[in-house]
């Protein structure tokens, strides 16, 4: 694991990751009321406090960049959510968890899923086949797998699952895509 911490942050730093950690959890709040503009309006103020305070390469600010990426899934604003997306993923391929570039490449699969380039969505999803996130979004198990360790959408092969029970919630979500793909 490639993980930079500031072990002792300025006064600015700090500063800066509470004030932006307080906008993201309003925006979190407003993703789960439905308010995906309000949403958008904190992640952005959350990421420019960031980018002045830490950087745009800090871990930090690219969980910003993916949280705005996953509310511009959710709004199917797709160039906008792949732009943030491949923010985020350009520092979490290099620093952080594992987990968290899993998630990021997970999330571009989805807007490729959106697009209909299920073929695309499988290749970003297997970049590091060494972790490889669930596609069910809320999956209990929360980690990352190798990729052998899960399974696949037998119809499209895009989208990977920890589980037989994660794969059934997640069809809600994947089933328009997966047919339209494969009609």
């Amino acid at each position: 694991m490639n993980f930079t911490a500031t072990i002792n942050p300025s006064p600015a730093q700090a500063m800066a990751v509470m004030q932006a950690s307080g906008l993201n959890n309003e925006a979190l709040q407003c993703m789960r009321t439905g308010d995906h503009a309000g949403a958008e309006h904190l992640h952005k103020q959350a990421i420019q406090v960031k980018e002045v305070g830490l950087g745009t390469d800090h871990i930090t600010t690219a969980l910003s960049y993916n949280a705005l990426g996953e509310t511009y899934v959710a709004m199917g604003r797709l160039d906008e959510a792949e732009d943030y997306l491949g923010r985020a993923l350009r520092v979490r391929a290099t620093q952080g968890p594992a987990m968290d570039a899993a998630v990021t490449r997970d999330n571009l699969g989805r807007v490729c899923e959106m697009r209909g380039d299920l073929a695309k969505a499988r290749e970003i999803r297997t970049l590091d086949q060494s972790h490889v996130a669930c596609g069910h979004y809320d999956c209990p198990a929360m980690t990352d797998f190798p990729m052998a360790n899960l399974s696949h959408c037998s119809k499209c092969k895009s989208v990977f699952y920890c589980s037989r029970k994660c794969q059934c919630v997640d069809w809600k979500r994947h089933k328009s895509f997966c047919k339209s793909a494969t009609a």
